[in-house]
């Protein structure tokens, strides 16, 4: 059974028992009850607002494959190669943990985080400040 379904037995119910509100449990029942649709309702908003995002997204994923497949096509100097092929080329992708030494809180960033060279520290709001130095082979 679907909590939408469950929770339509659950109002049958409580108008099949009657309850008025009269003692503290018939009172909890109908506040309960009030709040499971109201969450349901809210539910219901956020289900047809991502169905619209999904829509929106599936959109903005043909066109990138479109143009893609115009600046990179399958015959010209690229081949068949699309965006990902690039990816070796920066630093973009890799992941950093650094340690506050404020609150001790391990805070992942990125490499342009640390190409700016500091940080706030959400966890504290300590400023952490760092260089970047490249090892050599």
């Amino acid at each position: 059974m679907l909590p939408i379904d469950k929770l339509a037995y659950l109002n049958d119910l409580i108008k099949e028992m009657d309850i008025q509100g009269g003692t503290n449990e018939e009172r909890l029942f109908l506040a309960i009850t009030a709040a499971l649709n109201e969450m349901s309702d809210v539910l219901h908003c956020y289900n047809e607002a991502l169905d619209g995002m999904t829509e929106v997204l599936a959109e903005v994923e043909e066109g990138v494959y479109e143009l893609e497949e115009e600046v990179f096509g399958s015959s010209g100097e690229f081949g068949d190669m699309g965006f990902g092929e690039f990816d070796d080329f920066n630093n973009d992708d890799e992941i950093y943990d650094i340690t506050c030494i404020g609150c001790n809180k391990t805070i992942t960033v990125d490499y342009d985080a640390l190409d700016n060279g500091s940080i706030t520290c959400p966890g504290c709001g300590e400023l952490i400040e760092f260089t970047i130095e490249f090892k050599e082979d």
